[in-house]
């Protein structure tokens, strides 16, 4: 099955479907006009209703500006900084659970099992008489046996 989480285009595709409905937002919510003024020079008389009365601004022209960051705060959240907490805490999972005789991927790329756990170092057995002792932070993901073993039974 395919991890949708890794979805890079899908990604992309959504924060662009973001970025510009804020920008849409933005645009209507502060009164800005999409046009140049047909005008050759800058008025600064104020709009008055037919019976001489001064507009009234609505209140996305008043409001409009706050509006938008709010948007842009809560965009930025949900996009960039929920993730990375969730992939972060993931990973410190992960490692808070590491056990001795444990398979696992390095960052390096390195297969190997776990034989022993002290503090922040692990020393881990690649091949016969091979071990190398790693930090806990080099570690990628823990190979997990029950998936291996149900598709090997799968191909037989």
């Amino acid at each position: 099955m395919k991890n949708i989480r890794n979805n890079k285009p899908g990604k992309i595709i959504i924060m662009t479907v973001v970025i510009a409905l804020i920008v849409f937002i933005g645009v209507i919510s502060s009164g800005c006009e999409l046009m140049a003024p047909t005008g050759t020079g800058v008025s600064t008389t104020v709009a008055t209703n037919a019976d001489g009365t001064p507009v009234q601004q609505s209140w996305l022209a008043t409001y409009g500006t706050w509006i938008w960051l709010v948007v842009l705060v809560v965009a930025f959240y949900f996009l960039l900084i929920r993730p990375q907490r969730q992939r972060t805490k993931t990973q410190q999972d992960l490692l808070g659970n590491l056990q001795r005789g444990d398979e696992i991927v390095t960052v390096g790329g390195i297969f190997g099992r776990i034989k022993d756990i002290s503090g922040e170092s692990i020393i881990v057995t690649i091949s016969s008489g091979v071990d190398i002792k790693i930090t806990k932070s080099a570690i990628a993901r823990k190979i997990l046996q029950d998936a291996a073993s149900s598709s090997d039974k799968g191909k037989k």
